[in-house]
């Protein structure tokens, strides 16, 4: 008689993680994609446009494999987990709409990114971090970027810009250098734009209007 045929126990056996959902992406992860794909449009690998369609795709990639796929096809793309975000510092994000926020914690910097949608932060009122510095990243994808400074400190901004544009409308400091409070400006402006200002600013009328515009919605 024909013996029945024992069950493959270890057959279709599933690993405990295949059916885990994806790993999600951090915001350390997308802005290392897009520093990449800007390296990747110096380099000559991709166009403006590929940029500006890219740089939209990794800030809203939800998960790591969605976001590696957007430089799937350029060399060396392995954004690192932990970069480019210092300790304990402050991020905000205006995606698909407006955000307007007042006297943010400074110490440990700020990250800012407008993604089809504008982002005010009102610094004015805010304490001055300890060391006298504070560095800002600001991201303006399709969406602008509107810092608003007090009065007497000094702006250095290093940014880039690609089909956008960078204004520095802010008054030039008149104290000396070793006591007035810096204020460094990092990032890029894809499609958008990053703007720097006094709240009481007579250079620049609109400003003023915009922004009283967006209070009045608080």
């Amino acid at each position: 008689m024909t013996q029945p045929q024992r069950p493959d126990l270890h057959k279709d056996v599933a690993s405990p993680h295949t059916s885990s959902p994806s790993v999600l992406a951090s915001d350390a992860e997308r802005e290392a994609m897009v520093e990449r794909l800007r390296e990747a449009t110096a380099e000559g690998r991709l166009t403006l446009e590929e940029l500006a369609e890219r740089s939209e795709a990794a800030y809203l990639a939800r998960t790591h494999a969605e976001l590696m796929s957007v430089g799937e096809d350029l060399p060396h793309v392995t954004p690192p987990a932990s970069a480019g975000t210092a300790t304990g510092q402050r991020t905000f994000r205006a995606t698909f709409g407006d955000l307007v926020h007042h006297s943010p914690v400074l110490e440990h910097g700020i990250a800012a990114t407008a993604v089809f949608g504008d982002l005010t932060l009102d610094l004015c009122a805010s304490p001055a971090p300890s060391t006298g510095e504070l560095t800002i990243e600001a991201r303006a994808l399709v969406g602008d970027v509107h810092l608003l400074l007090p009065e007497g400190v000094r702006v250095e901004m290093n940014c880039s810009k690609v089909l956008g544009d960078l204004r520095n409308l802010t008054r030039e400091h008149a104290g000396p250098e070793a006591i007035t409070p810096l204020v460094r400006i990092n990032g890029s402006a894809v499609l958008g734009d990053i703007i720097v200002a006094h709240p009481d600013s007579d250079r620049r009328t609109y400003w003023q209007k915009w922004l009283d515009e967006r209070r009045s919605r608080v």
